[in-house]
């Protein structure tokens, strides 16, 4: 003699919506599961994932389109803003993290030390996961303050923000010393 089990839920006010009661009626020949339940809240599984197998090219992205700006309202000083970017020669693979350096090259490939990545062959791929190049991006400095100023100065307009941070703090320790050591000239 077989039974079936029955799981339904029962009104709300008796029981919890998401506890089930068992039922076990003993009139049915073959074994019956039913499983039935009531959420306050359907929920929704999105899954995105890039497979770089089937395509070298980068996936569409979803964002909406910045709004355009009116050309009369914007001053032409504005337009001209642009900071310096510095590019160090290093690609870093999106995919799984790997750093290409123009100045070590790739020795698995082999590309000797100061390969530009332009200039990579078209059959070259990543050598860990073996992304295509189109999955490479620059990893790239920007230096403080605008293209346009770099050539004024004594050169302090062209340095990156940690190497100012560098000759600032390490001025102020030369002098620190310099003045330090007045104290032991006797």
């Amino acid at each position: 003699m077989a039974s079936a089990i029955h799981l339904s839920s029962t009104h709300f006010s008796q029981f919890h919506p998401l506890k089930p009661k068992l039922h076990f009626p003993s009139t049915s020949s073959h074994p019956l599961f039913l499983l039935k339940t009531i959420s306050a809240k359907p929920r929704k599984l999105t899954i995105t994932f890039v497979d770089i197998s089937k395509e070298d090219t980068t996936p569409p992205t979803s964002e909406s389109p910045a709004p355009d700006l009116e050309p009369e309202n914007l001053d032409k000083r504005r337009i001209e803003e642009k900071f310096a970017v510095l590019n160090t020669g290093i690609y870093e693979c999106r995919s799984c993290g790997y750093k290409y350096d123009e100045a070590v090259g790739d020795p698995s490939y082999p590309l000797p030390p100061g390969y530009q990545f332009q200039k990579l062959p078209d059959d070259w791929r990543c050598p860990t996961c073996g992304a295509a190049q189109s999955f490479f991006e620059s990893k790239s400095v920007e230096i403080a303050g605008f293209a346009q100023n770099q050539q004024y100065g004594l050169g302090g307009n062209s340095l990156t923000s940690g190497q100012k941070t560098v000759l600032i703090y390490g001025t102020l320790l030369l002098f620190f010393a310099l003045f330090l050591g007045g104290y032991f000239l006797q």
